[in-house]
């Protein structure tokens, strides 16, 4: 309606009545049954756009597949654009011709979470640019929900009330925790001796009990029930290795002590999937538990969540610097299923600071995709003016959906839509900032590399380019 001018009546379709003359039909209609050319089951989210005489079809899975095609549609067909959850772009045309159409498709990673959009808008954003999760910002049903962990939360959840509380256990089982010394341990200093049999045991019951209660919960809420538990160390840079036994586990794992973690894992796994055969644990690799054992598997109800907190993020992850992420990578994808990324979009303690990363998107996501990881939870909790901060939302949102698509031909289509007569400037920028980075050799870490990211981590920012840069905005804003 916005485009043409016209009204556009919403009407309910009769069974066994096609409607006369123009029609688009949304959703899983009597009509898109019959007519479309591709009749296979959708995906959950996959989605298809097809033309049949004067009608199109715009239909998909559950709980999104019907949303993306009505999206793809007035994208990529009519040319609206949705720069941010308050900038948009809607053409204006009287008469808005459809050419024949017949694209089916679906997201290349099963699972897209941005942590977090600033949206405060139910989901709507989200949905519109193919993400299933904005990290704890509840989803309303009306945008499908979101791929939600079930309690107590989806990390860091060892010492959680839920699980293996140190002011609750840790009088009576020292012994179950490593790394704190003698008094009452805290998850910024220990970890849990993941080995002890008593332990495991003892977690194993909560977390059985953990599922059946949250699950009961979202049946009485007319919910769907969680299918994920997060089961992950401490945010702390402690060991795992309790005794001999761990010792020689983590040697016979080629050094990794995320041999002890996946044995506790598999432990839990197993120990639920009698019960619940369609829920998963999810754990973290990080800090200590980032190197893959070499001589485990993980069950096929384990999702591993790898965490990169060595590379530099200037480089994408082919670069020689960037090495050991891209062998973590490697290594993970032999001996787990379903594995996903811990990214970081974000450098703590200077987010405000000029820092060309957005050019390592598409290299980064290709290589994951071709390693067999489903999916990504990118840390985005920049401040809201941090740099360039819509455009490299925008750019990593598109690629998460298909990362084979024209960066180059991304970046002018959101500089010329969202900077407008500005948009060859801001390129211009874009360009200076990259080729200014590269030849200082700059390493920037998003924020553990030895102490947080120092400001002499940013040589490129020198008064030369400063000024160059100065002069391309005076530009841009004239």
């Amino acid at each position: 309606a916005q485009i043409t001018g016209s009204d556009c009546q919403i009407v309910a379709e009769k069974a066994g009545t096609a409607l006369q003359g123009t029609a688009i039909y949304v959703g899983p209609t009597q009509f898109a049954k019959t007519h479309l050319t591709d009749k296979s089951t959708f995906a959950d989210e996959e989605w298809a756009m097809q033309t049949s005489g004067d009608a199109l079809i715009l239909t998909g899975g559950r709980p999104r597949g019907t949303l993306y095609a009505v999206y793809h549609f007035l994208e990529d067909v009519c040319g609206v654009h949705w720069w941010t959850p308050w900038e948009e772009t809607v053409p204006h045309t009287k008469v808005l011709s459809i050419p024949p159409l017949n694209k089916r498709g679906q997201p290349a990673f099963r699972y897209r979470d941005i942590h977090t959009l600033y949206a405060n808008d139910g989901g709507r954003f989200m949905a519109r640019m193919r993400l299933d999760r904005q990290g704890d910002t509840p989803v309303d049903a009306a945008y499908g929900g979101s791929r939600n962990y079930g309690p107590p939360y989806h990390v860091h959840t060892f010492y959680l009330p839920a699980y293996i509380d140190p002011q609750k256990y840790f009088p009576a089982h020292p012994d179950w925790f490593i790394g704190n010394g003698k008094n009452v341990p805290t998850a910024a200093n220990s970890q849990l001796a993941m080995s002890n049999p008593e332990m495991r045991k003892e977690f194993l019951k909560l977390l059985l009990q953990n599922i059946r209660d949250s699950r009961k919960e979202a049946l009485e809420k007319n919910l769907p029930p969680p299918t994920v538990f997060d089961v992950s160390q401490n945010d702390a840079r402690v060991g795992f290795i309790s005794g001999p036994e761990d010792e020689a586990l983590v040697k016979a794992n080629g050094g990794a002590e995320a041999a002890i973690l996946l044995s506790f894992i598999n432990y839990l796994a197993d120990g639920i999937k009698e019960e619940f055969p369609d829920v998963f644990i999810d754990t973290l690799a990080y800090f200590n538990g980032e190197q893959a054992p070499t001589n485990m598997t993980a069950r096929d109800n384990v999702i591993v969540r790898l965490a990169d907190t060595q590379s530099n993020v200037l480089l994408p992850i082919t670069a020689e610097r960037n090495r050991a992420f891209r062998e973590n990578v490697e290594n993970w994808s032999k001996v787990c299923q379903h594995l996903r990324i811990w990214d970081y979009a974000i450098t703590y303690k200077f987010p405000h600071l000029p820092q060309p990363t957005m050019q390592t998107y598409p290299t980064d996501l290709r290589f994951l995709l071709q390693h067999n990881v489903e999916g990504e939870f990118i840390e985005f909790e920049h401040p809201i003016d941090a740099d360039m901060r819509d455009m490299k939302l925008w750019i990593l949102c598109k690629l998460l959906e298909d990362p084979n698509q024209d960066y180059e031909a991304l970046v002018k289509e959101f500089t010329d839509g969202y900077y407008g007569a500005a948009g060859p400037f801001i390129r211009q920028y874009l360009t200076l900032l990259q080729d200014a980075a590269a030849k200082s050799n700059a390493d920037v870490n998003w924020g553990f590399s030895g102490a947080r990211t120092d400001i002499d981590s940013f040589p490129y920012l020198t008064m030369n380019f400063l000024q160059k840069a100065d002069a391309l905005y005076t530009k841009a804003a004239a």
